[in-house]
C-alpha cells in the first residue's frame, strides 16, 4: 500500500496522509501537529520496521477507514482483542514522541518506560529487543531527515508492506 504523508502551509494545524491499497481505493485523513513528526509518522515506522499487520495502517490495508488510533479507547480495545497491535503501537508511539524532545534512554530505561506506558493503555507491553529498538530509532531519524526540509505541497511516499 501507498503511504503519502503531505506538508501543509506552516500556519496550517494539521498535515494530509493518504494511503492508496493495492485495489486503488484510498483512505485519507488530517494529521494534527503534534511535535517535530506527525504521531501518524511514528505509527507508520513501528509498523512497518517490526513487520507488525495489525495496527492502524494493516487495518486501512484491508479496508478500514484511516482513524486516529486515540479514538479507540481501552474499553473498545479489550472487545475487539484483534486491536492488540494497534494499543501496543500507542504505547509505542509515546514513549519514542518523549524521546523527540528529552532524548533516547539505554535499552532496560526504555522498557520500563514502555511498561508504564502500555499500563496507561490498558495492554501488555510489546516484546522490543535491544536491535528492534535500535532498528526504530533510526527509521525515526531517516523519516524526520525527509520531512523536516519538506516545502508546503511536498509528501513523503513509502510502501506498507506487512
Amino acid at each position: 500500500m501507498l503511504v503519502r504523508f503531505t506538508k501543509q502551509p506552516p500556519a496550517a494545524t494539521v498535515d494530509t496522509l493518504t494511503c492508496i491499497r493495492p485495489d486503488g481505493s484510498r483512505a485519507e485523513a488530517a494529521l494534527p501537529r503534534q511535535g517535530i513528526l506527525p504521531a501518524m509518522a511514528f505509527h507508520f515506522v513501528i509498523e512497518s520496521a517490526l513487520g507488525w499487520s495489525e495496527g492502524v495502517f494493516g487495518g486501512v490495508r484491508r479496508g478500514a477507514a484511516l482513524a486516529a488510533p486515540a479514538t479507540t479507547t481501552a474499553r473498545s480495545r479489550a472487545k475487539r482483542p484483534h486491536q492488540l497491535q494497534m494499543a501496543q503501537a500507542a504505547a509505542l508511539v509515546s514513549c519514542l514522541q518523549a524521546e523527540q524532545s528529552g532524548g533516547s534512554s539505554a535499552h532496560p530505561e526504555f522498557l520500563r518506560k514502555l511498561a508504564s506506558a502500555s499500563r496507561k493503555n490498558n495492554v501488555t507491553p510489546p516484546v522490543v529487543g535491544p536491535a528492534d529498538l535500535t532498528r526504530l530509532r533510526l527509521a525515526l531519524r531517516a523519516f524526520g531527515a525527509a520531512w523536516r526540509p519538506l516545502v508546503t505541497g511536498a509528501a513523503i511516499e513509502r510502501q506498507f508492506e506487512a
